[in-house]
């Protein structure tokens, strides 16, 4: 087993390093001799995902799942697939099923509520944001999208409170500042500036060993942070 572990690790370290095709090949030397780890199937269909093969990557994750039906977070990564191959009707079911697995976590519904919209549900996504912030207060990006929803909704004075207690959480990167007219307006980061939704979990790295090496790469920062700079990036740039 160690020997297949080390196949693992050097399949992660190249698509770290943007070498995708290499780890995909490392990948599948591993699941040769292990079909039945989800993490491998999650982390080559991600792999997959980075080059754009859309259907391969549904395939691992939809196998991922299978092996490993009560994890949110494969969910919410397939859901992000569908809803680059246009698919929305399977993505919203996707990012559904995370709500439901996870109903205590905010982060399920501040991502959901960024792809309603992107959808254009105005409405669904000032509802996820909402209850994103019931569940963590404290959460800076989740203030300001919302207030960037409420603007598109056209309530002006309510999005102004929304950016302005971002700011207060967050003046880095929420902060306010004087424009060229008489007044003071808040400065609104565009989504891929905004920084990342805090769910109350530690970071966490990826562990070879595989005693828990699922559940800390599922619940890491690190893979909020890419699914968000992903989504602001790619998605709401039309990139």
């Amino acid at each position: 087993m160690e020997d297949i572990n080390i196949l693992l690790a050097s399949a992660s370290n190249y698509c770290q390093k943007g070498e995708f095709q290499q780890g995909i090949h490392l990948y599948s030397k591993y699941i040769e001799q292990d079909q039945q780890n989800p993490l491998a199937y999650y982390q080559r269909g991600k792999a997959y995902f980075k080059i754009k093969d859309f259907n391969a990557a549904m395939s691992d994750l939809t196998k991922a799942i299978s092996l490993k039906p009560e994890e949110a977070h494969f969910y919410g990564e397939r859901g992000l697939i569908y809803y680059m191959a246009k698919n929305q009707e399977k993505a919203m079911a996707d990012f559904d099923k995370a709500v439901d697995l996870e109903p205590e976590n905010p982060f399920r519904y501040a991502s959901r509520a960024f792809i309603k919209d992107g959808l254009g549900d105005l409405e669904g996504a000032k509802t996820d944001y909402q209850k994103a912030l019931e569940l963590d207060p404290e959460d800076a990006i989740s203030y300001n999208n919302l207030g960037m929803v409420m603007e598109k909704m056209g309530y002006r004075n309510k999005a102004q409170k929304h950016f302005e207690k971002a700011g207060e959480i967050d003046p880095k990167n929420f902060g306010m500042r004087k424009n060229n007219n008489t007044e003071a307006d808040a400065e609104v980061p565009q989504p891929q500036n905004a920084p990342l939704p805090k769910i109350g979990r530690q970071e966490t790295k990826v562990d070879n060993s595989f005693g828990g090496t699922l559940k800390s790469i599922i619940t890491s920062k690190s893979e909020r942070e890419e699914f968000w700079k992903f989504v602001k990036s790619k998605v709401f740039n039309g990139k």
